[in-house]
């Protein structure tokens, strides 16, 4: 995947129905929809899902966070696993089949380790101080330069992403970002996509 990604997660405060919608506007423009719902169990995110997907957003175009046997399921185009994840799970039956599996590490070993677990990419942050984060330190484009070079997989950045701050991150090496709030908050996320898509090309 040589262009730059860019990965637009749920912030979990969102009914299916507006998920649905606004995937529908932006998911030609994006890498990946990851849907992370934390306070949801696997069998509601199954059904959500299963729903978004029937509202015409490609399975492909989805990414599960945390349930690697709805990934499975609904053959999505995903599966991004949480930092506490434990060792092997990647190389797990319920991973086989799979498209592409992300894990987030917050360090370059932990990066290596999951990099030789059989991650396809890691997901690294926060980079920018964020409102998701509030009172945790930024980890900074030098430490994500330092994973960068830790790993021959794809970074991506995430943590307080804004179109104008893509550049910098691009500059550190990774091969894309991850955003939230900048999105589905945004006044016009269809707009907003754009704007972050226009900075990744």
């Amino acid at each position: 995947m040589s262009e730059k990604e860019l990965h637009v997660i749920s912030n979990g405060k969102m009914t299916w129905s507006e998920i649905a919608k606004i995937a529908a506007q932006i998911h030609p423009y994006v890498t990946a929809i990851h849907i992370r719902e934390k306070t949801k169990s696997l069998d509601e995110v199954f059904i959500g899902i299963q729903y978004v997907v029937e509202q015409g957003i490609p399975a492909s175009s989805l990414y599960v966070n945390g349930f690697p046997s709805v990934a499975l399921a609904l053959q999505t185009g995903g599966l991004q696993l949480p930092g506490t994840t434990p060792p092997l799970v990647i190389q797990d039956e319920f991973c086989q089949g799979i498209q592409r599996i992300g894990v987030s590490v917050h360090g370059v070993d932990e990066a290596r380790w999951r990099e030789k677990e059989g991650a396809d990419y890691v997901m690294f942050g926060h980079i920018y101080a964020t409102n998701s984060k509030q009172g945790v330190p930024p980890r900074g484009l030098e430490q994500l330069s330092q994973v960068v070079n830790g790993v021959n997989i794809p970074v991506i950045a995430i943590g307080g992403m804004t179109p104008a701050r893509v550049q910098s991150v691009l500059d550190a090496g990774a091969s894309g970002i991850a955003v939230m709030s900048g999105i589905w908050e945004a006044a016009d996320p269809l707009g907003a996509v754009l704007a972050y898509h226009e900075e990744l090309q």
